[in-house]
């Protein structure tokens, strides 16, 4: 039971702080293949959960805030245009993990590009990606 219960915390810290996840998985005495399946099963996880409920979660967000009236072009809107134009979809697949969370990701994919049969494809070989590159170079340093 407890063991379960450890694999469930690092499932969730995979999901939250995706980054330090491996190191977690590390400390805690799991070897590098296991550490790499429970990074991936969380951030995937994690990913699907906020992306399917990311517009519930939009819609939530401007029923209790409701938006002011802004002009249609200022500088935010214009920087938020430009990002998703720039990088698109693969841009924020592959920040997602490094510089996002992995729920801000998912949120705002399932916000700009809302079509799940490309979406999930993406954001699951970065997340598969990621696991390996975060939970070697943490390996080094945890030293397992």
């Amino acid at each position: 039971m407890l063991e379960l219960t450890k694999i469930f915390g690092l499932l969730v810290f995979s999901t939250l702080k995706f980054f330090f996840a491996p190191s977690g998985a590390l400390l805690a005495g799991y070897s590098f293949f296991e550490t790499i399946a429970i990074h991936i099963v969380g951030g995937y996880s994690g990913f699907v959960l906020f992306f399917f409920a990311g517009k519930f979660i939009v819609a939530w967000w401007h029923r209790v805030f409701k938006p002011k009236k802004k002009k249609l072009f200022n500088k935010r809107n214009r920087l938020i245009v430009k990002t998703k134009t720039k990088y698109g979809l693969l841009g924020i697949a592959v920040l997602t993990p490094l510089i996002l969370s992995v729920p801000v990701g998912a949120l705002l994919a399932s916000y700009y590009f809302p079509r799940a049969k490309i979406t999930l494809p993406i954001f699951f070989a970065c997340i598969v990606i990621w696991s390996f590159i975060l939970t070697s170079a943490w390996s080094l340093f945890v030293g397992s």
